[in-house]
């Protein structure tokens, strides 16, 4: 029994990224599995509206406000939260998408704002502005967001399964035999240090190094033709050293404490030319897999709640659990996650904890307040 919980928490996770590759056109599993987020999403408020019999077709440009809010919101709150220094060197980043650099805080904000729009009409009075309440559907904006969530709360789940996916905002390290090696990054930096290598092997061990740094055999499969030969020689022998840095820090997964003592062999067959080592990797907690978890347990968790009382919720109510429970976990999540940025080293909390207090704080505002946020700005229904 203890042998098989070591095997299930002490892993190498060397995942292939991509669920279509081409010369021409490749899928990501991330890009995937936030597609399939954003369509479960709509699917359940489709269904809510159905079964609550407020269905309209008009209903479907939600999606367009949502898909727009969370692009826009979670890069700009990357850039504004972690980097802004991207603005000086060329503004137009900010809507470079495919670079990543989203943030689940911006992500946020940009949702409830699109969505606003989508719900409030403004009227500029003379010396004040009235914000109406349109109620599409029969819903007003709180009540759009209560069904909403549940949504959101998927999707997220399915993001952060595709952030395991690519080894990224990874959790610091277990200090222990439990916990996993990501190793795809590795690789990475493998293929672009060293010349012609097809393939990279990693094996795991039952022996450390040390505590939480499993011993690991691994094997750089090259280009088998000879002529290559001299040139993959000559690059082992100055960079391999480079490539696997002697002690860990927060980005490090396979270590090579021996630095330029580090033995290897290289053996040549008919079929190929190996290199065979022994690295040290990195216990790191699956972070990901535990938000990942999280707020799966949270959409279900809203979902029965608003199966129960349908149009009879408090408006905002599921809106200010979601926002309570989810930050709350991600404040807690983020002591054994590493920073993503330097510069949150040098404070107390980092940027994410920061950031998710005044979300628990407004998730807490909505669901005990029977007032609404709008009404400070007088709000008409």
């Amino acid at each position: 029994m203890v042998a098989q919980y070591y095997e299930l928490w002490h892993q190498i996770w060397h995942p292939n990224i991509y669920v279509l590759e081409s010369e021409f056109f490749s899928i990501k599993w991330y890009g995937l599995l936030f597609a399939i987020g954003v369509v479960l999403g709509r699917y359940f408020v489709r269904k809510s509206y159905q079964i609550e019999k407020r269905y309209r077709l008009s209903s479907e440009i939600q999606i367009i406000y949502v898909v727009v809010g969370t692009l826009f919101g979670s890069r700009i709150g990357h850039i504004l939260f972690y980097n802004p220094e991207i603005l000086k060197k060329n503004f137009f980043q900010i809507f470079f998408f495919w670079e990543g650099g989203l943030s689940s805080h911006g992500a946020a904000i940009g949702i409830l704002f699109c969505l606003a729009i989508y719900s409030f009409k403004i009227k500029w009075k003379k010396y004040w502005i009235q914000i109406k309440d349109r109620n599409r559907n029969g819903y007003s904006y709180y009540q759009i967001l209560d069904r909403i969530v549940i949504g959101i709360a998927i999707g997220a789940s399915l993001v952060r399964l595709g952030n395991f996916i690519n080894s990224e905002i990874i959790g610091k390290t277990t200090g222990n035999k439990f916990g996993v090696v990501l190793v795809k990054p590795v690789e990475e930096r493998i293929k672009k240090q060293l010349p012609f290598v097809e393939k990279v092997i990693f094996n795991k061990t039952s022996s450390f190094f040390g505590p939480g740094k499993p011993n690991i055999e691994t094997k750089i499969i090259f280009h088998k033709e000879k002529f290559k030969e001299s040139r993959i020689r000559k690059s082992i022998k100055k960079r391999l050293a480079f490539i696997f840095p002697k002690t860990e820090n927060e980005f490090n997964h396979i270590i090579n404490p021996l630095g330029s003592e580090l033995k290897y062999t290289l053996n040549r067959s008919k079929t190929k030319f190996v290199l065979q080592t022994n690295l040290v990797g990195v216990n790191r907690y699956p972070t990901q897999l535990f938000e990942s978890f999280a707020y799966f347990l949270i959409s279900v968790l809203l979902f029965i709640l608003w199966k129960k009382h349908l149009i009879d919720l408090r408006p905002g109510s599921l809106l200010g659990l979601f926002l309570m429970l989810v930050f709350l976990f991600r404040f807690l999540i983020e002591f054994i996650k590493e920073n993503q940025v330097t510069f949150e080293n040098s404070l107390y909390l980092n940027m994410g904890q920061i950031l998710s207090i005044p979300m628990i704080l407004l998730g807490f505002y909505f669901f005990f307040s029977t007032k609404k946020l709008g009404a400070a700005f007088r709000l008409y229904n």
